[in-house]
């Protein structure tokens, strides 16, 4: 009877074991499950793609303004007005400062009595009733003439006469004091005659017009200087630079205004001379802004020197910037990038797909929802693909991301 009792408590103490066993059994199955849930990790992927990559060297440098011009005043003089300061916006031809001008004045207004005085002889040397005593004058040296030659006619005659004893002494007397007289009225004619075409003749019109002419350079002149006494910009910009103030003495050495051209600028770049058969003017270029957060705008090739550098072989590139919005300022450091290298129908990935271990480039591909690992050979990339070489085929899938947790089989699955 013992006995049987002893079995019922084993076998009670049996099935408990049996049943903790089983429970651990299922326990330790669901652990197992999730753990083989759990490896399977999320991956992106992308398609390995024949394209052409391009690569781009950058140059540093500065912007410079397009032109800058710094204007001083062609004659002395104290500044009477300022009308402009620094970082003022000027258009060409707006007044910038001016000299005072009441001596020039003054020397305008004596040049001007001189060139009235002159006129007022011109007109006198050419005057239509000067043209008439001329010939009034001409006509009284014909006459006169007339009455000299029979004075001189009839006095040989009556010396002749005289000579044969016809005629006395006083008659021939009376013929010649007749002569005497009218041989000094022809000559006073005549004087007379001479004296006005002198007053009225080419070279006296001559003399009087190159007084005119004289006269109106002085004017001329006396208004350059007036007028170089107010000093104007050549050019529409921005005032850099102020050398003057009102009250000073300025010169053509000393008192002046900087105007720079602020609607574009340039940026000036040294380069070797592989570069140079990649670029020409007019080619649109890129153009990093450092002061900006290295703000990308446009630029456009204006100048490449035909010479290279004696001293390192080098070409000067000059790169126009627009700046037409106004956000550059002159002297800002910026980034110049230019060609470098091309390559067409080549594989390329994205550049986050590709790891580096041990000095040896690998990509992670999905296959069949596990990882394989491929090691590639790398050649030229951008800020975007790089170019691939090795076991690979376009159109594979490569991970690009999650990659850095994986080894070679795992089990992944893909998500977009």
């Amino acid at each position: 009877m013992k006995f049987r009792i002893l079995n019922k408590k084993n076998l009670i103490i049996g099935v408990i074991l049996i049943l903790i066993i089983a429970g651990s059994a299922s326990i330790l199955g669901k652990n197992k499950k999730v753990e083989e849930k759990q490896d399977v990790k999320s991956v992106k992927v992308e398609k390995v793609s024949v394209g052409s990559i391009s690569t781009e060297v950058e140059y540093a440098s500065k912007l410079n303004p397009v032109q800058e011009v710094t204007i001083f005043p062609k004659s002395g003089g104290k500044v009477a007005s300022l009308n402009v300061d620094i970082g003022d916006k000027v258009t060409a031809g707006q007044v910038l400062f001016a000299l005072d001008t009441a001596e020039l004045q003054a020397q305008l207004q004596a040049q001007q009595a001189a060139l009235a005085a002159s006129n007022a002889n011109l007109a006198k040397t050419s005057d239509s009733g000067l043209q008439q005593q001329i010939t009034s004058s001409e006509q009284n040296v014909a006459k006169a003439q007339i009455a000299y030659n029979n004075a001189k006619d009839n006095y040989n005659k009556m010396e002749k006469l005289y000579d044969a004893g016809a005629v006395s002494k006083q008659e021939l007397d009376n013929a010649k004091l007749k002569y005497d007289n009218y041989s000094v009225d022809l000559k006073a004619a005549q004087d007379n005659l001479n004296l006005l075409i002198e007053k009225s003749g080419p070279q006296s019109t001559q003399v009087a017009t190159a007084q005119v002419a004289q006269s109106q350079a002085g004017v001329n002149s006396a208004q350059i200087q007036l007028n170089n006494a107010t000093i104007t910009a050549p050019i529409s910009g921005v005032v850099s630079a102020k050398d003057v103030k009102v009250g000073q003495l300025a010169s053509s050495q000393s008192g002046s205004v900087t105007i720079i051209d602020s609607s574009s600028f340039i940026a000036e770049i040294s380069v070797p001379d592989k570069i140079i058969g990649k670029v020409q003017v007019g080619q649109s270029v890129q153009v990093s802004i450092s002061a900006l957060e290295n703000k990308k705008v446009s630029g456009v090739i204006d100048k490449i020197s035909p010479n290279s550098n004696s001293k390192d072989n080098s070409y000067t590139i000059k790169v126009k910037v627009d700046n037409s919005n106004g956000e550059l300022t002159a002297g800002m450091f910026a980034k110049v990038s230019l060609p470098s290298e091309n390559k067409n129908n080549i594989l390329t990935v994205p550049n986050e797909a590709i790891k580096m271990e041990n000095n040896v480039n690998y990509l992670y591909l999905a296959e069949n929802g596990k990882v394989k690992k491929v090691s590639v050979d790398t050649g030229i990339s951008n800020d975007k693909v790089t170019e691939i070489n090795g076991n690979i085929k376009e159109g594979a899938d490569v991970i690009i991301e999650g990659q850095n947790l994986l080894s070679n089989g795992d089990k992944i699955n893909v998500v977009k």
